[in-house]
């Protein structure tokens, strides 16, 4: 592995620290701000719109003049964000993703590996490892010092970026014309994903805390242990592709995946609710690499970061719906339907997913 590499891979995977503590602080600290459980989900679901919209352009811009300059500016962006929200502004919010950092670090990353599939895979255990920590922040640490911590991480992962040499020069300008657009075409059914992770993943904190009355500090070690196997499942996936292929993996898991969340919420106690949810988390994500790098493969290299970005697109603008409707049946008191939706919609989305890419080779 190259020194170049190992930065990317290392910019990618740090920012685990980040999504690991705020999955469980951010609707408990936007809550002690003020909002309820319904505004809540209406900021987290703006979050996703312009996020997701800004990560576009950003990698417009990234195919047209060199993806390394707008990996850097979107992770002090995401500062800016963050540094709003430690300050008591609920909007920071907004602002605190890392808005194209995904597909514009696989782009970079995709040029310097030697291996794409290796490198995705250790980038995303580590990430996962470093979940691990972010997941244990919240027993040590209040809100607020954890976003100025989340400043520090976003800061180091773009300084990391900004230290590698690109050979990509771009095009000369901004080209919206897609050759992979039929390709991309055939990824539509990740939008029903994108429905139904909305719902119910950026409100799993408030779900514990409404349902079993626990706090973060209790729920921390679950989100570890959620963590942990989802690394040694990410592991092992490779082996399972190699036995089943990349497409019947990625169908057999997340099939497991969804039977285990139409059962969540009926857990009648707080421990089984936290083995359903770390198994369910692992068998939904561990597949993760194996369909990144098999989209990194599809795809041209001069349309790779906004393709991705478009990807990601179709499954953020869906998302974003997601928060709002299931804060508001949150706030309602109906705490199972969000989840048998999702279920549903999960389901679709595999089976079209299969169906489109059974034949695939790559």
């Amino acid at each position: 592995m190259s020194p170049e590499e190992g930065r990317l891979i290392l910019a990618g995977s740090v920012s685990g620290i980040v999504g690991g503590a705020n999955t469980i602080i951010i609707s408990l600290y936007l809550l002690k701000l003020g909002l309820d459980p319904f505004e809540v989900g209406l900021l987290l679901s703006g979050g996703v719109i312009v996020s997701s919209s800004i990560s576009f352009a950003l990698s417009l811009l990234g195919d047209a003049y060199g993806r390394r300059p707008f990996a850097v500016g979107g992770r002090a962006i995401s500062a800016c964000g963050l540094l709003l929200l430690a300050s008591g502004v609920p909007a920071g919010y907004l602002f605190s993703s890392s808005w194209g950092a995904g597909s514009l670090l696989n782009s970079l990353l995709m040029e310097k590996s030697r291996s794409i599939e290796r490198s995705l895979s250790v980038q995303s255990a580590l990430s996962i490892l470093f979940s691990v920590v972010g997941s244990l922040v919240p027993a040590l640490l209040g809100y607020r010092p954890i976003l100025f911590l989340d400043v520090a991480v976003v800061l180091a992962s773009g300084l990391l970026v900004f230290g590698v040499r690109e050979e990509y020069r771009g095009q000369g300008g901004i080209n919206l014309r897609l050759r992979s657009l039929r390709l991309l075409s055939k990824l539509s059914t990740e939008a029903l994903i994108g429905l139904g992770a909305g719902l119910v993943i950026p409100l799993m904190s408030l779900w514990f805390y409404l349902r079993f009355s626990v706090s973060a500090e209790e729920m921390s070690p679950v989100f570890v242990a959620s963590n942990l196997t989802l690394a040694l499942a990410t592991l092992s996936s490779s082996r399972m592709a190699a036995a089943l292929g990349r497409v019947k993996t990625i169908v057999v898991t997340h099939a497991g995946a969804v039977i285990l969340l139409a059962i969540l919420p009926f857990s009648f106690s707080f421990p089984l609710a936290s083995v359903i949810f770390v198994s369910r988390n692992a068998l939904m994500n561990m597949s993760g690499p194996l369909f990144s790098s098999m989209i990194l493969r599809l795809l041209p290299p001069n349309e790779r970061s906004r393709g991705n970005a478009l990807i990601n697109l179709m499954e953020s603008v869906p998302r974003a719906v997601g928060p709002s409707v299931g804060g508001y049946l949150f706030n309602s008191g109906n705490l199972s339907l969000p989840f048998l939706i999702t279920s549903v919609l999960y389901t679709l989305s595999t089976a079209g997913f299969y169906i489109l890419f059974r034949k695939s080779t790559v």
